[in-house]
């Protein structure tokens, strides 16, 4: 049995379609989903979202957000969504140096928050673009 899911983000629908599971960060750990699912109200933090749909498995890092859980379906509003091929490594890790970079130079306030913030993002999008050479990309 199938669920509809929605993952918009401030900039665009990144996902919507019929699928049969999901796995989404929240702060309390990974939530798993599936069809007639009990109604829920869900913040999200910033991690990888797993959806299974007829035996493929798509992969998206995401910003932080909320998901709704109703008897129609899910939906997901995050401040970013990318799916595995959407990523690219040379710019991850370029991102990931330049944060590396910030930290050592032992910044403080805003600066090291905002460090913080692309250090992890980065090391989750690798983390999401390494999935796409785990398994085969979706068609």
């Amino acid at each position: 049995m199938q669920f509809r899911l929605d993952i918009i983000t401030p900039q665009r629908k990144a996902f919507s379609e019929e699928v049969d599971s999901l796995m989404a960060p929240t702060a309390n750990g990974m939530i798993g989903v599936l069809a007639l699912h009990e109604p829920l109200f869900s913040a999200l933090t910033e991690g990888e979202i797993k959806i299974t749909s007829a035996s493929k498995e798509y992969f998206l890092a995401i910003g932080s957000g909320f998901m709704e859980v109703t008897k129609s379906g899910v939906s997901i509003l995050v401040t970013s969504a990318f799916h595995a091929h959407e990523l690219n490594e040379a710019e991850i890790k370029k991102a990931q140096k330049t944060a590396s970079d910030a930290l050592s130079k032992h910044i403080t306030g805003v600066e090291l928050s905002a460090a913080q913030s692309l250090l992890r993002r980065s090391v989750l999008e690798l983390k999401v673009f390494h999935r796409r050479h785990e398994r085969p990309m979706p068609s």
